[in-house]
């Protein structure tokens, strides 16, 4: 019996690890926006360059409004709400952006 649960723990251990190796929250997201909008015939190259997309928008934009919106579309009911919160987090990422813009502006004209 005990290396009947040592295994079943050591199985569960596997699965979630490749869970986590495999669904990303940027792949879960591109995944769910997808299904909501009914994007049909997409491709692994397809969900590949989504993900690199949000890795892209996170290095530009920041966690905060990255992880907002990833939260958001992994919420949202329909494409109109996870396209609404990928908008959203472009707005909260340009924030952002324009303050350290305005920081740096003032720094060198000063």
């Amino acid at each position: 019996m005990k290396k009947l649960i040592g295994a079943v723990v050591i199985l569960a251990l596997a699965g979630g690890a490749a869970y986590a190796a495999f669904h990303s929250p940027e792949k879960s997201a591109c995944m769910k926006v997808g299904d909501l909008c009914g994007v049909q015939g997409g491709t692994a190259k397809d969900l590949d360059q989504c993900v690199d997309d949000i890795k892209q928008f996170r290095k530009v934009a920041g966690d905060e409004a990255t992880d907002k919106g990833l939260k958001c579309v992994n919420e949202a009911k329909s494409c109109g709400e996870a396209t609404g919160c990928i908008a959203g987090a472009g707005l909260k990422g340009m924030e952002g952006t324009v303050n350290d813009f305005l920081k740096g502006l003032g720094k060198a004209a000063n």
